[in-house]
């Protein structure tokens, strides 16, 4: 203790700075190298911690992102929703006099050879079997042909077993449109000296009682038949996207009926 307490002494009077000096001399190029050798080690070390901080950040962003492409896709999905509905509403202002339910499609039949659609509403909402199924455009869609009880069947006009009164508007010619595999539609029974041409519109006629009159079913398409054939060969391509059905509207108050002969 007594040593150090000397040169903490001769140090305070300046007679150690010559050899402190002389220390700083021989060491400053030792520390010079010291310093050059650490220096690109504390470099990388600091630009690690700037990389884990940046990556930090860039997960956090894309974190948030991909939360905020999510809220965009919901809204734009809500906004498609709201205009369809928008749409099927003036389809019930078109249609005063009956009464709709919308629903929604929640599967489609998995065979080819048929086309049928499941909505989300069943025998617990009134839905019945044989109530037209619509959608905008006053466009008819199908015909419910079995009922759950959470969900129903819809055959599409387009199906092998689908059969509907029509009628040219344009001429009131009428006939009967019926689906088939190749997933369109042909307009039967129409006479050679009925006027059809391409463009003209296809509606129910309501005869037969299995469908309201007025609801459009599609646009002729092509027109056929040499004169020695009873009937014409009419094509009807379908006003509804069968194809992209999503949200539709149920007529609960239309009861189909069995006109017998007499």
């Amino acid at each position: 203790m007594g040593a150090g307490l000397l040169l903490l002494a001769l140090s305070s009077v300046g007679v150690l700075r010559p050899v402190s000096d002389a220390s700083y001399v021989v060491l400053s190029p030792i520390e010079d190298s010291l310093r050059a050798i650490a220096q690109p080690i504390a470099d990388m070390v600091t630009n690690y911690q700037d990389i884990r901080g940046l990556t930090r950040a860039n997960e956090s962003l894309r974190t948030e992102n991909e939360r905020l492409n999510a809220e965009i896709a919901r809204l734009r999905e809500e906004g498609n929703r709201q205009q369809q509905l928008e749409r099927l509403l003036e389809v019930k202002n078109d249609i005063p006099t009956q009464e709709f339910l919308a629903v929604r499609v929640v599967a489609r039949q998995p065979s080819n050879l048929r086309q049928m659609v499941a909505i989300d509403r069943g025998k617990g909402d009134g839905i019945k079997v044989g109530m037209p199924v619509v959608t905008e455009g006053n466009a008819l869609v199908g015909t419910v042909t079995k009922v759950e009880g959470s969900h129903s069947w819809v055959t599409l006009i387009t199906d092998v077993d689908s059969a509907v009164s029509g009628l040219i508007l344009e001429s009131r010619a009428q006939g009967v449109v019926v689906g088939g595999y190749s997933k369109r539609l042909s307009m039967e029974f129409v006479g050679q000296d009925a006027t059809v041409k391409e463009g003209d519109t296809v509606i129910t006629s309501g005869v037969g009682a299995g469908h309201p009159a007025g609801l459009v079913i599609g646009r002729v398409t092509g027109v056929a038949g040499d004169r020695q054939e009873v009937f014409r060969r009419v094509t009807v391509e379908p006003l509804a996207s069968l194809s992209r059905l999503e949200n539709l509207l149920v007529m609960t108050s239309f009861a189909p009926t069995q006109v017998l002969p007499p």
